[in-house]
């Protein structure tokens, strides 16, 4: 019994090393070394190639190494096995912090003090108090919820939008199209945590950021392509929405020519709102590969219909 690991485009033997040393019963070897198929149980995989995974015919599960399953989405072939994302807490408290920092920026105008810096500047901008400062959370799954959490934790009035109907305490809960401009229209800022799916693909567009308060801001934690980049740019350009803090994008690394690097309200930062350490997820998939091999259930399992 052997796990086949790829973690492709990253580091493997960081992995390698915390998970022999959560399962030291079960081999495991790095995607392209000797490796006889039949012997693999488990594919421990990220952007693994499409097709592979139906190469090893006692193959039990499979286990995402990062947050998003946009890499299953594209394989049409994945093997009729389970497929478990990774929900490791410490990526979604990063990513709610990550998220914190840039409220806090907005409301609190920061980056217009790092502005008069340069040209010693003393002057207090005008704020509302936090308890006043709304911000409205796309997508109330595991990320989203403790992204809701943490900011309402910290004062802020919070509400959040999914497709389906959610209950969270402290925080004003909408669901479906009915609700969607209702709730664009309340916040001061709105912070999209929404997985990529075939259904979510450039879900903000014009409409939406037409359909945001004036003068708000936009945050984006989860998938560049959920963004429609003109529609966005267009709101910007126009001074509908006051600014942007992008973390992720469709291209990565983000062209060096592309607009968002020079325009004047928009904040880049390369995709480390919620890096993955080994070090903890190792121990959450170690724990899921246990639960499978007794017979319990595993969660977070991807939805092949839903796309995430």
């Amino acid at each position: 019994m052997t796990i086949l690991l790829n973690n492709h485009g990253y580091d493997n033997e960081s992995w390698r090393r915390e998970i022999s040393r959560q399962l030291p019963e079960l081999p495991v070897k790095v995607f392209g070394e000797s490796i006889d198929p039949n012997e693999v149980v488990y594919a421990m995989v990220w952007n693994h190639p499409a097709g592979d995974l139906n190469r090893y015919p006692n193959l039990k599960a499979i286990f995402s190494l990062g947050a998003g399953a946009e890499h299953f989405v594209a394989d049409a072939s994945l093997p009729d096995v389970p497929v478990i994302l990774l929900a490791d807490p410490a990526v979604a408290r990063d990513m709610a912090a990550h998220a914190l920092y840039w409220v806090l920026t907005f409301h609190r105008r920061y980056a217009d003090y790092r502005s008069q810096q340069k040209d010693r500047i003393w002057h207090r901008k005008q704020i509302v108090p936090t308890r006043e400062f709304r911000a409205g959370v796309f997508g109330l799954g595991r990320i989203g919820t403790e992204v809701a959490n943490r900011i309402h934790d910290f004062g802020y009035a919070v509400s959040g939008w999914d497709r389906r109907t959610c209950q969270l305490e402290g925080i004003d809960c909408y669901s479906g199209t009915d609700s969607l401009f209702e709730f664009l229209n309340r916040n001061d800022v709105v912070i999209n945590a929404l997985p990529l799916s075939p259904k979510t693909r450039h879900f903000f567009d014009g409409n939406i950021f037409s359909a945001m308060l004036p003068g708000s801001f936009f945050i984006n934690i989860s998938r560049g392509a959920v963004v429609n980049d003109e529609s966005l740019l267009d709101a910007l350009d126009r001074g509908h929405l006051a600014g942007a803090a992008l973390d992720a994008f469709a291209q990565e690394p983000l062209p060096v020519e592309h607009r968002y690097w020079s325009h004047p309200h928009v904040f880049v930062t390369p995709h480390m709102s919620g890096a993955t350490f080994a070090s903890s997820a190792a121990a959450v998939i170690a724990n899921n590969v246990r639960r499978l091999e007794r017979g319990l259930e595993v969660f977070p399992m991807f939805n092949r219909e839903a796309g995430y």
